[in-house]
């Protein structure tokens, strides 16, 4: 087992986040705690607002960022955690969504302080640097915490099919051309939308038909069967993180 997929099963053991829970609080009526969760994720609506805009973003200065956290608290309202994605995935797709909208609508973007600003502009920001680190600091935590909340979603997803991570692990073959083999067969897996359908409505591979289109031994897709499911799942998924985690393996 890697030290990364050892990283990966490690996180799904540590404590569950009460994210969801603070979600459906909020739902319920909960305008404190909504405002709160708000200004806990303002770092992260800044960076998906920059990403769209191409642009250093500042609260309270660009009306694209306005735009970003009317959309954040938006996704928080509509969010339903059968959907199946993870509520951040959500909340960037829907920000995102607006965002550009709102550009296309006015047709124009405001000015923005350039992250190398220079001489006057540099004056305008205090202890930019500080806050720059503070920003990062923060992302590396969020992004931490998006990475386990895809690992706890496959998790839950891979119990419908009978398969917890270790046997994924167990699974993993050692060799790389034979990984990048069972990934190939899974991106064919993941491209054929009947297969897939099948798949997860019976949650399990129609093996028949599969063996029909790979020149690879039935024992042999038997024998990663489980490792193929996990893939094909991750790549028909929000799974962001865990994509590039299993393109890299």
């Amino acid at each position: 087992m890697t030290e990364v997929l050892r990283l990966l099963l490690n996180l799904t053991h540590q404590p569950t986040d009460d994210l969801y829970t603070k979600i459906k609080a909020i739902q319920a009526g909960q305008k404190t705690m909504e405002d709160e969760f708000i200004k806990q994720y303002i770092p992260y609506i800044r960076k998906v607002v920059a990403s769209v805009c191409k642009k250093f973003i500042v609260p309270g200065v660009d009306d694209e960022f306005s735009v970003g956290l009317i959309a954040f608290n938006e996704a928080i309202h509509h969010y339903r955690v059968q959907k199946g994605s993870s509520f951040l995935t959500f909340a960037n797709l829907v920000i995102k969504r607006r965002v550009i909208d709102y550009i296309r609508k006015e047709q124009r973007r405001s000015f923005s302080i350039s992250l190398d600003y220079k001489g006057e502009e540099k004056e305008n920001v205090e202890n930019m640097a500080e806050a720059e680190a503070s920003y990062d600091q923060f992302l590396l935590s969020l992004e931490e915490r998006q990475r386990r909340e895809e690992i706890e979603h496959l998790e839950e997803t891979l119990k419908s099919y009978q398969i917890s991570l270790s046997d994924v692990a167990k699974q993993r073959p050692k060799h790389r051309d034979a990984r990048e083999n069972m990934r190939e067969i899974a991106s064919l897996i993941a491209n054929d939308e009947s297969i897939v359908s099948y798949m997860k409505e019976k949650k399990r591979l129609p093996m028949k038909v599969i063996m029909e289109k790979i020149n690879m031994s039935r024992k042999t897709m038997e024998r990663n069967r489980k490792y193929i499911i996990a893939v094909v799942l991750v790549l028909k998924g929000d799974y962001d993180y865990l994509q590039d985690y299993f393109k890299a393996m």
